[in-house]
């Protein structure tokens, strides 16, 4: 079994690439840095995003790039407001727009990149709605999606509400499988995919952040593990101290020849054993490039770069 993979992705350029107080106090993975060192990463960022460009570009895969507002520094990070669906509820290809736990970061779904992803997408699904009534669900941020199987995992958070989940996972004809997911000091993990990828038969997941008894109608340890099994992922667990080398935030993708590729930052390179590579590598060829501006200031990687463009 293979979890779906795009061949296309957005990406969003930085420009005037700062961190975001907003975002922080959810984002434990987010750095605080001097006048001096901010400004480094901000020039080091337009470096690094070009350099992804062109590794996706080299390998086969397409992509459609544009660049970010002033207003918005975490628009780069573009997979967090909408996901497309290429069979959605009626039957046809479908966008979904997503709420948003930053007021600033709202200000990405911008009016321009909606209506082109809608001349693609003919069917919208918008939740946006839900913003006002404080409840947020950060697309492939929050949910981790084996499309096969039509099962959705999510890590329930302050961006992650489970209520609104159970809604999506209705709407999409989806099994929400939601859990609690911390790291050693018991803080949610403000994303899914942080801890969590599923792509080219694999199952990276970091399972000693899951408890080991469900509660509250929240899947164990063991429950996540058994449906990932179920769908006939190999499960590669990830700890903790891997998490906070974005070993999680991998995102798998196919090539124009039909080549499955797993894209993620030299760091996560890094941080996996290699052993671990051997048997990522065993299912798809990987691809790594430095994003380390992105990790530290804004405390994301490459999967959060990459819009999946189905």
């Amino acid at each position: 079994m293979s979890v779906r993979a795009a061949s296309h992705v957005l990406l969003i350029a930085p420009r005037d690439y700062r961190g975001n107080a907003e975002t922080a106090e959810s984002n434990v993975f987010q750095r605080s840095v001097g006048d001096e060192e901010l400004a480094r990463l901000a020039v080091l960022a337009i470096e690094q995003h070009r350099a992804l460009r062109n590794l996706l570009v080299e390998n086969g895969i397409r992509i459609t790039v544009t660049r970010a507002l002033p207003t918005t520094p975490d628009a780069p990070f573009c997979n967090n407001w909408f996901s497309t669906h290429p069979v959605g509820p009626t039957g046809s290809p479908t966008l979904v727009l997503y709420p948003m736990l930053a007021p600033s970061r709202r200000l990405e779904r911008r009016e321009d990149l909606v209506a082109m992803l809608r001349s693609w997408y003919p069917h919208t699904v918008d939740l946006t709605e839900r913003e006002q009534a404080g409840h947020f669900l950060e697309s492939t941020g929050s949910l981790c999606l084996d499309d096969q199987a039509r099962v959705a995992y999510a890590a329930i958070s302050p961006r992650t509400d489970r209520s609104l989940a159970e809604t999506w996972a209705r709407s999409l004809g989806y099994r929400l499988v939601a859990f609690q997911a911390t790291d050693d000091g018991n803080v949610p993990y403000y994303h899914t995919n942080v801890m969590m990828f599923l792509g080219h038969g694999l199952a990276g997941v970091c399972l000693e952040s899951l408890p080991e008894r469900a509660a509250d109608g929240l899947a164990s340890r063991a429950d996540v593990e058994a449906s990932l099994t179920a769908a006939g992922l190999e499960i590669v667990p990830i700890t903790r101290a891997q998490v906070l080398a974005y070993c999680g935030n991998c995102l798998p993708l196919v090539t124009d020849d039909g080549e499955p590729v797993l894209v993620m930052s030299s760091t996560a390179w890094r941080g996996f054993t290699a052993g671990e590579r051997a048997r990522l590598s065993a299912r798809a060829r990987i691809l790594h490039t430095e994003l380390t501006a992105f990790e530290t200031l804004g405390g994301g990687s490459a999967r959060c770069l990459l819009g999946e463009l189905f």
